[in-house]
């Protein structure tokens, strides 16, 4: 029990020390970009792309602020402009499928970058991602007149705390919370181990993960990744590729994949109050991600693997 008890600790100090190191600095600068104008900025350059999909450029700013801060920002501000916003259930889905695909990509892209994938490869992944399926989307949406009853919602989100000093707490509140669900996380990930249950996860989550690429050594990081998302746990995912027991082309590959598909309970019920259709947040979303992440290892094997290395 003692031995662990000590195994748990350490693995949660090998998760958040490299977690923290990337989180705390993109706190403050985040709040710079927020404070600065560049969101706004950025929205205006692309509000001729968001009208291609037919997102207003109301939406087009709440989806910016989405990914360089991150969903909640994105929510204080659409629920501020939606008194003013004449929109469709249509266009809500395709922001907030958007909105789940890309999102705070300050921090996660780093977070990948820490593990070893390029910050300019993960934000073009979920950017370009976002835009071509929000265009499928619009496409299938306006052309077969599908969700266009006019949007409704009885969702409210608190605003930030005002002030620089409550700002902080409430950064201090939300860096103790990461803290509080990788001790939660690392604990059950031991007690399945400790079980045996581990061995029974591994059978059936093998299989379509050889499909794509991926050995098992990474299946902790998918499994996470999936559930609770990057952010939570991208110190495993750091510390697992530090061991050095997974290929590159599982890091790759299986980032790749966690970029578009990830937090795919709390992020999608939240999305689902928000006023997202399910057939976009939840179904177009997996069935693009899953399409896009299998074209994507068919382009690793050919161009840059040709000896695969999944066992």
């Amino acid at each position: 029990m003692k031995k662990t008890f000590f195994k748990i600790k350490n693995d949660i100090w090998d998760i958040c020390i490299p977690l923290y190191k990337i989180l705390i600095p993109f706190v403050f600068i985040v709040k710079i970009l927020e404070i600065s104008g560049v969101i706004q900025f950025i929205a205006k350059t692309l509000e001729p792309l968001m009208s291609i999909i037919g997102l207003t450029p109301e939406l087009g700013l709440v989806f910016v602020t989405a990914f360089i801060i991150n969903i909640y920002a994105a929510l204080v501000l659409f629920v501020n402009l939606l008194p003013g916003l004449e929109v469709n259930v249509a266009q809500i889905t395709i922001l907030t499928t958007m909105i789940l695909i890309a999102h705070n990509l300050p921090i996660e892209c780093t977070i990948c970058k820490a593990a070893g994938v390029s910050i300019i490869y993960t934000a073009s992944l979920r950017l370009i991602s976002a835009f071509i399926l929000g265009f499928i989307l619009k496409i299938i949406y306006f052309n077969f007149e599908i969700l266009t009853d006019p949007f409704t919602t009885f969702f409210t989100v608190q605003p930030p705390p005002e002030g620089f000093w409550l700002w902080l707490i409430d950064q201090a509140l939300t860096l103790f919370y990461i803290f509080i669900i990788v001790c939660v996380m690392t604990t059950v990930l031991e007690i399945l181990r400790q079980a045996g249950i581990e061995k029974i996860v591994e059978k059936i989550f093998m299989p379509p993960l050889r499909i794509f690429g991926i050995q098992k050594e990474a299946m902790n990081i998918i499994i996470v990744g999936m559930t609770i998302g990057i952010q939570f746990g991208g110190g495993m995912l750091i510390k697992e590729v530090k061991t050095g027991k997974i290929d590159k082309q599982s890091v790759f590959l299986s980032v790749s994949m966690l970029n578009l598909l990830h937090a795919l309970i709390e992020d999608t019920i939240l999305m689902a109050l928000v006023g997202g259709h399910i057939s976009g947040i939840l179904f177009a979303r997996v069935i693009f991600s899953i399409l896009l992440s299998y074209l994507i290892f068919i382009i690793y094997k050919k161009y840059f693997n040709s000896k695969l290395n999944t066992q």
